[in-house]
């Protein structure tokens, strides 16, 4: 298993290389028709474009989400705890959480990582994490929303799958954001992406196409994932948020 993913899911997950993401702007020619709006946490104070430059490997949003190395400062062993809501407009707020309980690899460094997604049918199992550097909640969050959407309609996950991968290649915009942290704002990104709105098969789950994902980020929070939400707008909205929980107490000094 290689520092940024799993081994198991690096074709899955893996940030676009020079020549998929080529063909993908090309294939589907996708545009962000207008950013979807940041949730309250996010201030955001700038933004631009996350499609990679000419001869970039990844784009802007790939690598804040998948090879940044959100787990650089922190030290083990620890597990970093995640609260999950969903709710509707039609239905009461359901509640759930996730785990990632992270160790030292067998050299000291960090991390190796186990995690707990959520429970019952909801719930996500992914090979254990051995050489994490960059934090592995994204793509449980990501597994999630895949397998849910294949559960609510008639698409396969393969095809949900590439779509966002496309669209975090192509169309994702990012964000200078604002965290509120603590008790104060830390600096930070927000990546911005609605990957089903130019989908071939849109026609098939018009509702679910209308999915918009914010991930906010920052290296001042522990793992370096804030917060990371799926919403649906409209007159009958729905939202699914992952939230980092407070931190957990400090480790008392040695006298």
């Amino acid at each position: 298993m290689n520092g940024a993913m799993s081994a198991a899911h690096a074709c899955t997950w893996a940030p676009g290389r020079r020549a998929w993401a080529a063909v993908a702007v090309a294939a589907c020619g996708l545009a962000l028709a207008g950013s979807p709006s940041p949730p309250a946490a996010v201030a955001a104070v700038g933004s631009s474009s996350s499609a990679s430059a000419a001869g970039d490997p990844i784009s802007e949003a790939e690598r804040l989400l998948f090879t940044h190395p959100h787990l650089a400062t922190v030290h083990t062993p620890r597990t970093l705890s995640y609260a999950w809501s969903a709710q509707t407009a039609a239905s009461a707020s359901v509640s759930d959480r996730a785990t990632l309980a992270l160790r030292p690899r067998p050299d000291g460094s960090c991390c190796s990582v186990h995690g707990e997604y959520l429970s019952g049918a909801m719930a996500v199992h992914l090979p254990d994490f051995d050489e994490a550097t960059a934090n592995p909640i994204v793509m449980y969050f990501l597994e999630s929303e895949v397998r849910r959407l294949q559960r609510t309609t008639t698409g396969q996950s393969a095809h949900f799958r590439r779509q966002i991968r496309m669209a975090l290649a192509t169309t994702a915009r990012v964000a200078d954001a604002t965290v509120h942290w603590n008790g104060r704002d830390v600096p930070g990104h927000a990546v911005l992406v609605a990957p089903f709105l130019d989908d071939p098969y849109r026609a098939r789950f018009e509702r679910e196409a209308t999915t918009e994902y914010v991930f906010l980020l920052s290296d001042e929070v522990p793992g370096g994932v804030a917060a990371m939400t799926a919403s649906i707008p409209g007159a009958s909205p729905e939202r699914r948020r992952l939230v980092l929980e407070d931190p957990q107490p400090a480790t008392p000094a040695q006298p």
